[in-house]
């Protein structure tokens, strides 16, 4: 099993979603630029990008599908190396933040739900095994956007 579908799946299964499914790709900054244009209209790239299929009209159609998580590859390169820690640990932490969009956290409505999202984003990124210290900076950077 591939280390991203494995972290999906360990996440997934911590957050209660056993029976749950969602898709993960892994794109360059011109299709992120694309998606967030499309979608967001942001004309940027982003570092993940998170697509509901539970929210809407027809959410309730088949409620063990959650989504789309959509990950630029060269964002977390950057973010990797500018941050000097694992690529492996960027792309699980951008992983996670995209899960939890998908079942229901969001860090821009209130300061209590940030903070929740946060903590959540915490337990489990230690689950996959990784340390706070290598992924606290996006805590930090995250909370200022």
């Amino acid at each position: 099993m591939p280390p991203v579908e494995k972290s999906a799946e360990r996440t997934l299964n911590a957050l209660g979603y056993t029976e749950a499914e969602l898709s993960v790709a892994i794109v360059d900054d011109a299709q992120m630029r694309e998606l967030n244009r499309k979608y967001r209209g942001v004309d940027s790239t982003t570092d993940v990008l998170s697509f509901s299929m539970t929210e809407g009209e027809f959410g309730d159609v088949c409620p063990e599908l959650l989504g789309d998580v959509v990950i630029s590859a060269p964002t977390a390169r950057i973010l990797a190396e500018e941050y000097s820690c694992p690529l492996s640990t960027v792309l699980d932490l951008l992983l996670v933040h995209g899960i939890l969009h998908l079942v229901g956290h969001d860090h821009g409505r209130e300061e209590e739900e940030t903070e929740r999202m946060f903590e959540t984003t915490v337990e489990l990124m230690k689950l996959l095994g990784h340390s706070e210290e290598t992924f606290s900076w996006y805590l930090r950077t995250d909370s200022e956007e």
